[in-house]
């Protein structure tokens, strides 16, 4: 009985021991999802054309070391998205006007083979997909709301993109269109710009319908050569 009191008693007066459980430091971003955050916040809007980037508010901000801030900024420089300016340094890329019309010139040919080869894969689901969101890019251009127009006209082309089953016209689509988005939504504000879109998806949706692949790819060329020279032709546009 003795024993076990003072066994009790040791027990209660043995200091608690302090824990050894470490609480785990917060996983490093990786180089690339660094990279789509920053690529994230370029075509958001959120980082605009000629802003300034510095290694060490970039690190601060993602909690990083600047080693996978250097090779993310090189990997969007090879995107062409950001750019290094000499006595500047590394900013968001800022496209001149010449440079839009080329790219809208490249953009046309990929559009093109992009609803032609679309049209030959179509399927029920995809075509489904295409006039949902046909019918919500009327209604926001309907309500003037332009930035759910682009997303609503961006989701359309995603699907032609999707439905055409090729990884390799994708990724040069990609490349195009994250870099044509760098001017934001001023092509969407010419004049009369997004009506006329309207017109011209729904006439590109009845040929995908019907299944008329060369007029799908005439249709959406046409599409895009209206886009550059609205763009050409303005005199208000402007990248300030």
């Amino acid at each position: 009985m003795l024993l076990l009191l003072y066994k009790w008693r040791m027990s209660v007066a043995k200091p608690s021991q302090p824990s050894t459980t470490r609480k785990r430091p917060p996983q490093q971003l990786s180089v690339e999802q660094v990279a789509e955050k920053i690529r994230s916040a370029i075509l958001r809007g959120e980082l605009r054309p000629g802003t300034k980037l510095t290694e060490q508010d970039l690190a601060a901000e993602f909690e990083v070391s600047r080693t996978p801030i250097r090779e993310a900024i090189r990997q969007l420089e090879v995107e062409r998205l950001l750019t290094r300016v000499p006595f500047v340094g590394v900013t968001v890329k800022q496209l001149m006007p010449e440079e839009v019309l080329e790219l809208l010139d490249i953009r046309e040919v990929l559009e093109g083979l992009v609803a032609r080869l679309a049209t030959r894969h179509m399927d029920d689901a995809h075509l489904r997909r295409l006039q949902t969101s046909l019918r919500r890019l009327a209604e926001s251009a309907r309500k003037g709301d332009v930035a759910s127009y682009l997303d609503h006209a961006l989701a359309f082309r995603r699907t032609l993109v999707e439905c055409c089953a090729s990884e390799s016209l994708a990724e040069h689509v990609l490349v195009i269109e994250n870099r044509l988005r760098l001017v934001g939504n001023r092509t969407a504000m010419l004049p009369g710009r997004m009506d006329a879109s309207i017109t011209e998806h729904e006439k590109l949706l009845a040929a995908i319908t019907r299944g008329d692949a060369a007029l799908a790819e005439r249709l959406n060329r046409e599409r895009i050569q209206h886009i550059r020279d609205a763009f050409a032709q303005s005199t208000a546009f402007s990248f300030v």
